[in-house]
């Protein structure tokens, strides 16, 4: 199972364990010049049909709607941009 740092509008890491996934979000974070205040950061365990759907849409471009459901960011839907 993979954990993911989020904020309400963006996955910023999906790590092996929560406590990397929360650092790798907050230095992703840092190093993009995020108005999003670190504060805001979430963790919770990741789908890993959206783990699939997130690494497709770096390499395409396209942004990818996403969802808390029953605990486990979910994929919502796909979208091209």
């Amino acid at each position: 199972m993979k954990f993911a740092a989020y904020t309400e509008e963006t996955i910023w890491a999906v790590e092996d364990t929560e406590e990397a996934a929360r650092s790798e979000g907050e230095a992703t974070m840092q190093e993009l010049g995020s108005t999003a205040d670190a504060a805001s950061l979430k963790v919770a365990p990741i789908d890993d049909d959206l783990v699939e759907a997130l690494a497709q849409a770096e390499a395409s471009g396209e942004d990818v709607l996403f969802d808390l459901i029953d605990g486990e960011l979910c994929e919502v839907e796909t979208v091209e941009t």
